[in-house]
């Protein structure tokens, strides 16, 4: 008998795939003038996939294991130097071995319809067992132990765990059930297969699991060793398998370990200049851990990469804004195209760069696959290994044999440092590298560090480049003046007659007054609560605006902190935590342009979006009392790159903020982390960031732009329409909304049902709002969504 691994592709009838384009055409006639000439391409080569399509052969089991196996060798080939031969084995015998459950004729009826009818299985009625837990228990403790002389007894737990919850599977099964089914369904199929006698069934393998996953075991923390090895084994097992489904020969793609292309390309747009401090270290430390603290114009993005060294890396940001100028610059400036991008709005980045040259499908899913060599992305994804959730094993099995930047880490609230600090070190046990770079690095995130075993000089290196001997500057950059009172808006008004003047405040409705106050012809207003069209032609406007001979006034929040490459002549900002703060002034004569004779950085202390008591803000108390405390002494004076370095480090002294929210935070999260135990945490579970929020479109956007959602929402109903099309569809109806972030309560202007559900099925994630929204896209002027201020205070922020 023939076994399969799955089940035969469909293959479109002719009058499936004329319905098919029909549809696709009907789309393009009835949003034509919602569409470009690249949309437009994009849709018709959609069809002329459709098409092309031709039947695929059905894949038997034994192909599929020889593929994966080969698979598995192929890579190891590449990037065995970062494994023991031990661990290759593992892995390999995982692969062998992870399918064979299904040989069992439920599963087999369930993908070949013949065999159901010929061994009169009703695949609706009859309950399959889970073919990774067949396949578990169909090796013994001693065959293990006979694969390899490097095996130990300790190693099956771990081998056994990963081949049996290779698919994210709830465990209902005790040994005699498991024994039944087999008995009728897989002991004669399993023989045949391996064509050698089994003399029974080792359910006792269950004993030998790290975990189950069900609510009735006892719940407890795996061994550290032996939940490591169970994270690469699964991890790759799972990263092997999906390539080879998914129809691709080679785990990566486009390897640079050799080459070094990248490398070359960035020599070459440095173009024989000499290397910057930080540049030099970073490049000539490639195979140690780093922390290294730099100022603005250090060159740190060249850096990071030179530090990569060609080797598999992800290069990680704060913000998706931020994340999306990286990937350019770094397929852009340096011409390196092999460069990924991996967040929520990947896909729409994709399709706006379409050339007509390459398969966005292929792009996307090789991005979500992480075979590129070099991806830029956010945390989100990569540490949600932490919650030790089944289905993001693969994050921790890849980072072993990656180097991994993370720019900026100061920036990130409390749960996301703690997430991080966490999985840095288990990266580190593992093998994997890391380098931190940042313009400000908190003492008190180098004490948590460890505090769990990522300690100077063991771990990783730390390297300050802020000293007067490192600064390439002419002069300090910085002057800064406090003022105990709101902004002063003539001065405001006057400042931005002939310079460039940066306003800075902590909340979306402050800046939204200041901007009603000031509104002229020279006076723009940028802000998180814009829909996404409106925000990327704000950004890209601000940029063009600095680097203009312009005069004249912006407006905004904190996400111009960390996201945008701008320079201002003067800011004048609402004061906030240090961190922010000077994150904030790094927007602000940026190039060192000129040498301050008076204050271009005047704070407010007003105390807006601070928090009061348990309310909560923007900002904790504590924190925007000991960072305004601390500045004090700095005021008047050149503000140069140790001084704001000596700042930082006195505001998030140890002793200084041990009392804080912040720290009470950071440490609460990270003993969470140490006690989780597995399956506590489903994979959607396993959010980095703690945030609930909801996607919005403001009822006179949605009016305006009706057309749209109706034929757009109706399209995305249609079955079988290609995965391009479709996001492209999607993309043009969330480029009209935005995100509200909820902490306490569901807004009773925002519908609790989304657009576009049909037969109880989501169709859209989008709900409409009763809020207006103030913009014009030809001039930029608008204040984006309007909402009370209290609903802001009661938990929508910037």
């Amino acid at each position: 008998m023939e076994y399969y691994a799955k089940s035969k592709k469909v293959q479109f009838t002719s009058e499936r795939i004329n319905e098919i384009k029909k549809n696709m055409k009907n789309i393009e006639e009835c949003l034509k003038e919602n569409l470009t000439e690249t949309d437009v391409e994009i849709l018709n080569s959609s069809i002329t996939d459709i098409a092309e399509k031709t039947e695929e052969k059905q894949k038997t089991l034994k192909e599929h294991h020889k593929d994966i196996v080969t698979c598995a060798e192929m890579f190891f080939l590449e990037y065995g130097e970062y494994f023991t031969e031990k661990e290759k084995k593992l892995v390999v015998e995982a692969c062998r071995i992870h399918d064979l459950g299904k040989v069992n004729l439920v599963f087999q009826a369930m993908i070949c319809p013949k065999l159901a009818e010929k061994f009169h299985i009703d695949v609706r009625k009859t309950s399959q067992i889970p073919h990774g837990f067949l396949s578990a228990v169909t090796i013994s403790l001693d065959e293990f132990d006979d694969l390899s002389e490097l095996f130990s007894d300790k190693d099956f737990g771990p081998f056994i765990t990963a081949v049996y919850y290779h698919h994210d599977r709830e465990d209902h099964y005790n040994s005699p059930a498991i024994r039944k089914y087999a008995e009728k369904y897989y002991m004669k199929q399993i023989e045949e297969y391996l064509n050698r006698k089994i003399r029974k069934l080792n359910c006792s393998n269950l004993d030998d699991l790290l975990f189950r996953n069900n609510v009735y075991t006892g719940k407890y923390i795996p061994d550290s060793n032996a939940w490591k090895e169970y994270l690469l084994i699964k991890g790759l097992l799972n990263k092997f398998d999906y390539t080879v489904s998914a129809g691709y020969e080679n785990a990566e793609s486009a390897i640079d370990l050799h080459e070094k292309k990248l490398v070359k390309n960035i020599e070459k747009f440095l173009n024989g200049k000499e290397l910057r401090p930080a540049q030099k270290f970073m490049k000539m430390n490639r195979d140690k851990n780093l922390i290294v603290i730099a100022p603005t114009g250090s060159g740190k993005t060249e850096a990071s990469l030179l530090w990569m060294n060609g080797e598999k890396s992800f290069y990680t940001l704060p913000l998706k804004v931020s994340s999306n100028a990286i990937y350019l610059r770094i397929k852009e400036n340096y011409e390196y195209k092999d460069v990924a991008l991996l967040h929520s709005d990947a896909m729409a980045v994709y399709l706006r760069e379409y050339n007509g040259n390459e398969d966005i499908g292929e792009k996307y899913e090789r991005s979500k696959m992480l075979s590129q060599p070099l991806t830029v992305c956010t945390v989100d994804q990569l540490f949600r290994f932490v919650y030790r959730a089944l289905g993001t094993e693969i994050f921790a099995a890849t980072l072993k044999y990656s180097k991994l930047v993370l720019d900026e880490i100061q920036a990130y609230e409390p749960r996301v440092i703690a997430t991080i600090i966490y999985g840095l070190k288990m990266i580190q046990e593992m093998g994997g590298k890391f380098a931190i770079i940042t313009a400000t690095f908190p003492p008190v995130l180098k004490y948590f560090m460890e505090q769990y075993g990522l300690v100077e000089g063991k771990q990783y290196i730390f390297k300050d480049f802020t000293g007067k001997e490192y600064q390439v500057e002419k002069y300090p950059r910085h002057k800064v003046e406090i003022r105990h009172s709101e902004m002063n808006l003539d001065e405001i008004r006057l400042r931005g007659k002939n310079r460039k003047v940066l306003v800075i405040c902590n909340t979306v409705s402050k800046a939204q007054k200041l901007y009603k106050k000031l509104e002229g012809e020279n006076v723009w207003l940028l802000h998180s609560k814009y829909i996404r069209r409106d925000r990327a032609f704000l950004e890209r406007k601000i940029m063009g605006f600095s680097e203009s001979g312009e005069s004249g006034i912006w407006i905004t929040t904190q996400i111009v902190e960390a996201s945008l490459d701008i320079d201002f002549d003067i800011l004048y900002t609402e004061m906030c935590t240090a961190d922010s703060l000077l994150q904030r002034m790094g927007r602000c004569n940026r190039k060192g342009r000129y040498c301050p004779n008076e204050a271009n950085i005047v704070v407010f202390d007003n105390r807006n979006g601070v928090s009061e008591g348990k309310r909560r803000s923007v900002y904790e108390d504590k924190l925007y009392d000991r960072s305004l405390e601390l500045l004090s002494k700095y005021e008047h004076i050149l503000f140069s790159e140790d001084k704001k370095t000596a700042y930082m480090n006195e505001v998030y002294s140890v002793d200084g903020v041990k009392e804080t929210i912040y720290f009470e935070n950071i440490q609460k999260d990270l003993k969470l982390f140490s006690e989780i135990h597995p399956t506590e945490y489903s994979a959607d579970e396993a959010e980095v960031r703690d945030i609930r929020s909801v996607t919005i479109v403001p009822e006179n956007v949605y009016v305006e732009n009706q057309n749209l959602f109706e034929y757009g929402v109706e399209f995305l109903k249609k079955p079988n329409m290609s995965r391009e099309a479709r996001s492209l569809i999607k993309s043009k109806l969330e480029n009209l909304t935005l995100s509200l972030n909820l902490y306490q309560k569901f807004p009773a202007e925002v519908d609790r049902t989304t657009i576009g559900v049909s037969e109880n099925r989501k169709i859209t994630d989008i709900h409409r709002a009763q809020y207006n929204y103030e913009f014009d896209i030809e001039s930029g002027k608008g204040r984006g969504i309007l909402f009370d201020e209290q609903l802001e205070l009661d938990g929508i922020f910037v």
